[in-house]
């Protein structure tokens, strides 16, 4: 008998799995809400095996696919012991895998991965830590509201995951618990939990299992290899009799030692950041610790119990150093010890610092850039605008920073060491003649610091005026700055950035010390005086300009110099008559003031 193509699948229809039923049998959890933007978090460990994977990812559920194909996954192949691949898949079935090596084996211990969904990115964490950021156009095709999913299957993909072997059968992920943290921009860290499941039973208000498969999926997904015990939801893969988990008592150690994740390079200090919390007393041990032509006097573990701390002698910030650690202890008990490793410092920029925001390279400010992990600066969604080359700024000289502006702004992010910081934030109303037309809030480091801000009103009633606002002494004890623009009316804007160090304090001794030689003439002076010193080796120079009663006036220099004599002239014709401090600070850690008096 002959069946039209019609009538094979009406036929398929009617009997369903029982007459093309498959070998193998899969499981698969998926939400019954959908979701728009969020964290998805999960603490798992991923099943091993040729010929198949474990995963957690979001699906948008759609009998409109391939033209409304919207998934964000992570997948573990069971065939890897020491690799995670990413997947953006886009309309069209598009894909945008990335593999990403981490430094365990997923499928010997519990680990926790997150999949961070935003309008403007989306990011991959493992263990609390960001590994990779997707900030390329298709993030923008991310707008179908999909489903939480994870499931455990076999592709009909050998030069993916391999051949499966039917003896390796069954296969068990282990899934200890699940978040979601809805995205609330300015919030927290712009997440925040909206709900948790431990999986101590099957939520069946939240929860599904898959009864389905499709072309390219060597399994049938049943529900009765969806199992819950223990506190675990675990997913089996099996051949088509042993249904069901039937594995040992679950095993939930911490086997991973830690790990260095990244390590930056400061003027006097190295910050290294762990994979997990650690030791205070191995952490704290100088010498665990070792970087050529440098000498480390001190570490400190700081109260997030991941970063370190290494205050060094010998350091230049625009070089790149080997670390090496060994001997650092997790917090498991029995601890599980790191053996030797290295890994290579990442630059820095340097203090005071400049950010063209939305604009290129102009003479001591940085050209923008988008924000990842990796970087030590960059902003998070806006809008980049350039104005012509034609258009003028009154209130400023520096009209190029003011030609480029970052509008529908939303977040800024700039690595600095902990400490106070005199931020000032550069603003122009290049759009609207109206007070009412834009008003927005801003945030450093959590805080309110601008509140309804309206440059228009600011400027005196005036477009293509720039407008100064200077947030002092800002704390950052976290090692980033975060900025926040919040809109109140219309979308917020900002065109630059400068970051200022704030001094610990200042010593007005007129003794020279030991080591350093330097002199400033004329004394005193009518508009411009110079600067001679001498360095008796290469180091990080800053010299700075003080008032009477010890208030920062400006950084007049921070520069790695070489050896040998120094002279600088520097011209401040805009100084109100008086006396004034100068200072001079050497990495080396010796510091000396003089006097100044500026004449008119």
């Amino acid at each position: 008998m002959k069946f039209t193509d019609l009538r094979v699948l009406a036929l398929f229809t009617i009997l369903g799995t029982s007459l093309f039923a498959k070998d193998y049998k899969g499981a698969e959890l998926r939400t019954n809400s959908t979701f728009l933007y969020g964290r998805f978090e999960v603490r798992m460990r991923s099943a091993a095996g040729s010929g198949m994977l474990s995963s957690f990812f979001t699906y948008h559920d759609s009998p409109n696919v391939p033209a409304q194909w919207n998934e964000i996954d992570i997948e573990i192949l069971g065939k890897s012991s020491n690799s995670v691949q990413f997947n953006i898949i886009t309309q069209g079935q598009v894909g945008h895998e990335v593999t990403k090596t981490v430094q365990f084996n997923p499928h010997q211990a519990f680990h926790i991965y997150a999949i961070e969904w935003t309008p403007d990115y989306v990011a991959w964490r493992v263990d609390g830590f960001e590994i990779y950021r997707e900030i390329r156009s298709h993030v923008s095709q991310l707008y179908y509201t999909p489903k939480l999913m994870m499931n455990i299957w076999p592709p009909d993909a050998v030069g993916w995951v391999g051949a499966l072997n039917p003896a390796s059968l069954p296969l068990y992920a282990y899934y200890d618990w699940v978040k979601y943290y809805e995205y609330t921009p300015g919030s927290g860290d712009n997440f925040t939990l909206l709900w948790q499941d431990d999986f101590t039973a099957w939520n069946q208000a939240r929860w599904s299992k898959g009864t389905h498969t499709w072309y390219g999926n060597l399994c049938d997904f049943i529900p009765q290899n969806a199992v819950f015990q223990d506190g675990y939801m675990i997913l089996c893969l099996t051949d088509a009799l042993n249904i069901g988990y039937s594995g040992a008592p679950i095993s939930d150690l911490d086997i991973d030692p830690p790990y260095m994740v990244w390590a930056r390079v400061y003027p006097d200090h190295i910050r290294v950041f762990f994979s997990e919390p650690v030791d205070p007393v191995t952490a704290q041990n100088v010498s665990n610790y070792l970087m050529a032509n440098v000498t480390i006097t001190q570490a400190t573990l700081l109260s997030d119990n991941r970063t370190v701390i290494l205050d060094a002698q010998g350091l230049i910030p625009s070089q790149v150093y080997n670390l090496i650690a060994m001997g650092i202890k997790d917090l498991n008990q029995p601890p599980n010890v790191m053996s030797a490793s290295s890994i290579i410092t990442k630059l820095t920029i340097g203090i005071p610092a400049g950010f063209n925001v939305a604009g290129p390279s102009w003479q001591n400010y940085y050209a923008d850039q988008i924000w990842t992990e990796n970087d030590e600066y960059g902003y998070t969604g806006g809008n980049p605008t350039l104005l012509p080359d034609t258009v003028l700024f009154n209130n400023t000289t520096e009209d190029d920073i003011y030609r480029s502006e970052m509008r529908n702004a939303a977040f800024y992010h700039i690595r600095l060491p902990d400490g106070l910081y005199d931020i000032t934030l550069m603003f122009a109303e290049t759009q609207f003649s109206s007070p009412s037309a834009r008003i927005f809030d801003v945030y450093a480091e959590g805080q309110l610091v601008l509140d309804n801000l309206n440059i228009y009103s600011e400027a005196g009633l005036q477009q293509f005026t720039a407008v100064e606002k200077t947030v002092s002494h800002l704390s950052v004890d976290d090692g980033i700055l975060e900025l926040y623009f919040e809109s109140v009316v219309g979308d917020p804007v900002i065109s630059g950035i400068k970051i200022e160090e704030v001094p610990s304090g200042i010593n007005q001794n007129n003794q020279i010390p030991t080591g350093l030689e330097w002199d400033l003439y004329p004394n005193p002076f009518n508009g411009a005086f110079t600067i001679r010193y001498h360095l008796n080796q290469s180091q990080w120079v800053e010299i700075d300009l003080y008032n009477i009663r010890g208030q920062h006036v400006r950084k007049m220099m921070r520069n790695f110099e070489p050896p040998g004599l120094h002279i600088s002239r520097y011209q401040f014709a805009d100084l109100s008559s008086g006396i004034y401090l100068v200072s001079i600070k050497l990495q080396t850690g010796i510091m000396d003031v003089k006097k100044i008096a500026y004449l008119k």
